[in-house]
């Protein structure tokens, strides 16, 4: 049975999820009260749907149409790889001009060879948000050894399996005192679960038609409730602790509220989170320079930040990520 790869709610979440990350990022900068602070990280629970859309669309993917491992390499290096260390090498070189960033050759071969990954000094080199894509490389290694174990195990089991791993895995990270430093936390069994669930209703789509998003209003209020507040609970209580462990309602609330928020059906929202998608990767990986850029330029001016300082960051991250898709998506044709 073939399915459409592209589904609008799962585009969707992949702009809601880039579009809070972003206004987390840019809210940051204002000064504010350390409980609202705690409150604003919520936007970047983002990266826990962003996974689940990344172990959803690759299975489904694969599921359309299987392809050998050097070949499903070779697109995510075009997809992927190849953008990023086009925005590394750029702010590695306007960093030589304006202090951005430290520069050093080991940083940025860091990034060219991914032993930034295992490194907490440069892991934030060049923007910190490019963390994240350590971690999503570290899917893709192993996703044809997920695809294989998903072959072999039940649904049911195959999750119980992720959240064994994420859990074994959050605990050796508390066990060693390691949850503050990012190549731990962030290492990629943590987020598994998601990961795995994500293939699982892939499978569903594929093989049934099943579409569990599509579930009804209140019961999508609930989650999202309970999420929410477990979540708040774990990320005000216990500290770094209680985010080691906080993903699994981080997950549920967020991303029960973006599909709420879908299932509103308010057109002007859902057609601007939907062309936010289409711009996602570029608007993900430029918007630190332009936030970076912005505040040495405010500072310059001695201009304190504010909201409409925010907004004007944002739109310049947005126009800029116009231009940086235009110019992937000509390097990505040309390549294939």
């Amino acid at each position: 049975m073939i399915k459409k790869k592209n589904i609008e709610l799962i585009d969707f979440l992949k702009g809601f999820s880039i579009f809070t990350i972003v206004i987390y990022h840019l809210l940051q900068l204002l000064k504010m009260p350390a409980i609202i602070h705690k409150f604003i990280a919520f936007g970047g629970t983002g990266v826990h749907t962003f996974i689940f859309i990344s172990g959803f669309g690759l299975y489904l993917s694969y599921l359309n149409k299987p392809i050998g491992f050097v070949n499903f390499v070779k697109k995510r290096f075009i997809k992927i790889y190849i953008p990023y260390i086009i925005i590394v090498s750029f702010v590695a070189l306007i960093s030589l001009l304006i202090p951005l960033y430290p520069n050093s050759w080991y940083a940025y071969f860091g990034h060219l060879l991914f032993y930034k990954m295992f490194d907490e000094s440069i892991i934030g080199s060049y923007g910190y948000q490019l963390w994240f894509i350590s971690s999503i490389v570290q899917f893709y290694l192993f996703f044809y050894i997920f695809v294989a174990l998903k072959n072999k195990l039940k649904n049911s089991h195959f999750l119980i399996l992720g959240f064994v791993i994420s859990l074994v895995w959050s605990m050796i990270v508390v066990y060693f005192g390691k949850e503050d430093l990012r190549i731990w936390n962030s290492f990629f069994p943590q987020f598994i679960w998601e990961f795995f669930l994500g293939m699982i209703l892939a499978n569903l789509y594929f093989t049934k038609g099943k579409e569990i998003w599509d579930t009804k209003i209140v019961y999508l209020f609930v989650i999202a409730s309970i999420g929410l507040l477990l979540y708040s609970l774990l990320a005000l209580k216990f500290g770094s602790l209680g985010k080691m462990f906080n993903d699994i309602p981080a997950f549920f609330g967020y991303t029960t509220i973006g599909i709420l928020l879908y299932k509103l059906n308010l057109k002007w929202i859902n057609s601007f989170i939907l062309y936010i998608a289409s711009i996602s990767y570029s608007l993900y990986l430029i918007h630190m320079f332009v936030i970076k850029t912005g505040m040495l330029v405010f500072n310059n001016m001695h201009i304190s930040y504010n909201f409409l300082y925010l907004v004007l960051l944002l739109l310049i991250s947005i126009f800029f990520s116009v231009y940086l898709e235009k110019v992937l998506k000509f390097i990505y044709n040309k390549m294939n």
